[in-house]
């Protein structure tokens, strides 16, 4: 993907200490971006199908918005496509999950 200049000049002011978290904004950003062009999308349409004017669509497009889990919700349904997929997988060993058994008096 095409990156654009403002957003990567944006990127490189960005405090140490908050790094991270912006970005995965900019990274969930890039995900919308891609979803929409992969559909023939514009902003206006992502717009249009949430209900929210199309300055705040480019608003949360700059890569600085705060994205709530429901808000992530609602653009992954208007776009029929997910942008966020978490996958955590652990193995425990097998004593931590061993019954507690209660001693009889």
């Amino acid at each position: 993907m095409r990156r654009s200049k403002v957003l990567e000049e944006r990127r490189k002011q960005v405090n140490p200490e908050v790094r991270d978290s912006v970005a995965l904004s900019f990274r969930i950003v890039d995900r919308i971006h891609d979803i929409l062009v992969e559909k023939g999308l514009k902003q206006k349409d992502l717009a249009l199908r949430l209900g929210k004017s199309e300055a705040e669509i480019s608003k949360w497009m700059r890569g600085t918005h705060n994205f709530t889990i429901d808000t992530l919700v609602s653009i992954e349904k208007a776009l029929d496509s997910p942008i966020i997929q978490i996958c955590h997988s652990q193995v425990y060993p097998a004593h931590e999950f061993e019954p507690i058994v209660a001693a009889e008096p």
